[in-house]
């Protein structure tokens, strides 16, 4: 692996570059339209660009889409959309996102191939970002993060990044930048890779936490609005609905929205019976699903440790902190 230097001063040259074959997106702090949270949108210029917070919404917005129509119909048959995708470049990736995105990556790409989220990721640059010091309700420190960017940013002394590069595509890129891009010795030790305060959850195995009292504590608070589905960038479950247009009820849309477990509804079948009709079962379940049962079918958590989840919990509900005291 080849390490380079970056000076800051320079990512707007970087953007520039990248921006004559790809949309670049970074992560900004817009006021007007979302009231100042973080968000991933397109830039051309690196002053707009905020590293210093998480992003309030998941990036998985950007391929597994909130609302996808799948296929519309008339008199005349079935018209599905040709969509047109273009090149993204995502630059300021921090590793919680770049963990969610490969576990995205492996439901929708090789468990059950999706064609239109395979369409936004495949022309999709990767470019990361390492966060020194965890927000308050980040625990990325306690999960074993997995994924790659093809281009990691560290922040150096001097006003600079270092710059790893991990996939053939990128490397061509960056030594074709000679005048921004310099060759460095530099190398980041385990050490500096460690995220300052962490490493909040003290057990990763909570199969033995199922029947604990201690669950009592978040489901009274809870109000099963799913706020945490919906923030999670690893959260991948969805529903389909037909939209019939009420002018021509014989044409109409096949819809695919983001849907989540802690509605009521989610897992509501045929004869009106649900599967986790309890406020109880439903909360548990996210909570064994992103730690636990997606481990022991595929080797690692769907959970991130971003805190998204509990720092968009309408009550607040620190289940790292419930786990803990169990």
């Amino acid at each position: 692996m080849t390490n380079f230097t970056l000076s800051k001063v320079d990512l707007n040259a970087f953007i520039k570059s990248l921006s004559k074959n790809f949309d670049v997106y970074a992560p900004v702090k817009d006021h007007v339209v979302d009231g100042g949270s973080v968000r991933f949108k397109v830039v051309s210029d690196a002053k707009v660009i905020c590293l210093s917070e998480n992003a309030y919404y998941p990036l998985k917005e950007l391929f597994f889409r909130k609302k996808e129509v799948l296929f519309k119909y008339s008199e005349k048959g079935l018209e599905v959309p040709v969509k047109k995708v273009k090149s993204k470049a995502i630059l300021g990736i921090r590793r919680c996102d770049l963990h969610s995105l490969a576990n995205q990556d492996r439901i929708y790409m090789r468990e059950v191939p999706d064609p239109y989220y395979i369409a936004e990721r495949e022309k999709t640059l990767l470019i990361g970002y390492h966060c020194k010091k965890a927000e308050e309700y980040c625990f990325c420190g306690s999960i074993d993060l997995q994924g790659n960017a093809d281009i990691m940013l560290y922040e150096l002394p001097g006003n600079k990044f270092l710059v790893e590069v991990h996939s053939d595509n990128a490397l061509r890129l960056v030594e074709s930048l000679k005048k921004i891009f310099k060759k460095t010795d530099i190398v980041i030790d385990a050490e500096s890779r460690k995220i300052e305060g962490s490493n909040r959850l003290q057990k990763k195995d909570v199969h033995s936490f199922y029947d604990n009292p201690g669950w009592q504590e978040g489901i009274d608070k809870c109000l099963s609005c799913a706020a945490c589905n919906f923030h999670c960038p690893s959260c991948y479950c969805f529903n389909i609905h037909d939209e019939a247009n009420v002018h021509n009820m014989k044409e109409g849309e096949r819809i695919r929205t983001w849907a989540g477990c802690q509605l009521k509804s989610f897992t509501r079948v045929a004869g009106e019976h649900i599967f986790r009709d309890t406020r109880k079962d439903r909360f548990r379940h996210r909570i064994y699903h992103q730690l636990q049962y997606f481990k022991e079918r595929y080797g690692t958590t769907l959970c991130s440790g971003c805190g998204r989840c509990i720092r968009f919990c309408p009550t607040k509900i620190d289940f790292i902190d419930i786990l803990n005291r169990m």
